[in-house]
């Protein structure tokens, strides 16, 4: 089931928000640990190395961006998913969260069984069976599907997972242009609006990590890998 095994973080200073959220979780199988407090917030996710982190932009002391980076810095969370959910809808804010590393930003208000099914759909990727470790060599780059590593020229690169299975996607079809719609639905479970940012984010920060050279951007239409 996809509920099995997988634990979630909550991180917000809205409690109804917590209780709400983190009951409905638990009832559907979920394990769940919340906090309101952002050093807290960053103990838990490092003792219980949650399968997604649902986090407030705006928090005391650390807020989401902060409290993200650092997430990000944990070799052990590498593959865990962050997704904001906040209430402020500035494409800055939006940009800020991917640019530290969020997989998805949700925005306030948004009813509970909303927000749990955009989780899950996020989480229907983890619970797939992965396919048996294929190592893919082109123009200096190897994939390991398995163990979600990059080698480029035989240097490892660790990519975030949602970074990874871009890349992966495109690369099991290179030269195909893959449409935004095709990219969100595969990637993200659900098609991503042209103003949602969130796939040009993770379009340039791949390039920033692998070089300008493999990914092309088709205007008006999408993206493909060339070789």
């Amino acid at each position: 089931m996809l509920n099995a095994n997988f634990t979630i973080l909550l991180v917000d200073t809205d409690q109804e928000h917590l209780n709400l959220v983190g009951a409905q979780l638990r009832a559907d199988g979920f394990v769940v640990f919340s906090t309101s407090n952002s050093k807290e917030a960053l103990h838990l996710a490092k003792e219980h190395t949650p399968h997604l982190i649902l986090l407030e932009l705006v928090m005391p002391e650390l807020d989401g961006i902060d409290i993200c980076l650092e997430l990000r810095k944990n070799v052990l969370l590498a593959n865990s998913l962050i997704v904001f959910c906040s209430n402020r809808s500035e494409d800055y804010s939006q940009i800020a969260a991917f640019n530290a590393g969020a997989d998805d930003y949700i925005i306030k208000p948004v009813k509970t069984r909303v927000l749990i099914t955009r989780l899950k759909a996020l989480l229907k990727r983890l619970a797939t069976v992965h396919e048996p470790s294929v190592t893919v060599h082109e123009k200096g780059l190897v994939i390991d599907r398995e163990r979600y590593l990059i080698f480029k020229d035989g240097e490892e690169i660790i990519l975030p997972r949602k970074e990874f299975e871009l890349l992966a996607l495109m690369f099991a079809n290179p030269r195909k242009v893959f449409t935004r719609k095709e990219i969100s639905e595969q990637i993200w479970g659900y098609e991503i609006f042209a103003k949602n940012r969130t796939i040009d984010v993770h379009i340039r920060k791949l390039r920033e990590k692998l070089g300008d050279q493999y990914i092309k951007t088709i205007k008006g239409i999408g993206y493909s890998l060339e070789l």
